[in-house]
């Protein structure tokens, strides 16, 4: 009985897992885009010599992440953007 009891276990472990999995695939396409994007506001500021900093911006930003893990998170998204738009090269 409890052998069944563990695979049942496994089961339900293995399609939660199939499910972040799938979460995953879109979040990594969505922060491929970001990144596009962030690239594109990157050639413009150093084009037109704008700070790469912009402290509103990513306070505005920072602010929709309601739960301090998902604001470490976003700080974290934010600042590789930044490391991004600060290695452009003209």
């Amino acid at each position: 009985m409890q052998a069944k009891s563990t695979m049942n276990i496994k089961n339900k472990i293995a399609s939660l897992r199939a499910k972040i999995d799938q979460i995953d695939k879109k979040i990594l396409e969505l922060l491929k885009q970001r990144i596009s994007i962030a690239l594109k506001i990157g050639k413009i500021k150093k084009t037109h010599g704008i700070a790469i900093t912009d402290t509103k911006r990513e306070n505005l930003v920072l602010k929709k992440a309601k739960t301090p893990n998902l604001k470490n998170i976003y700080k974290k998204i934010v600042s590789e953007s930044k490391k991004i738009q600060k290695n452009i090269k003209k």
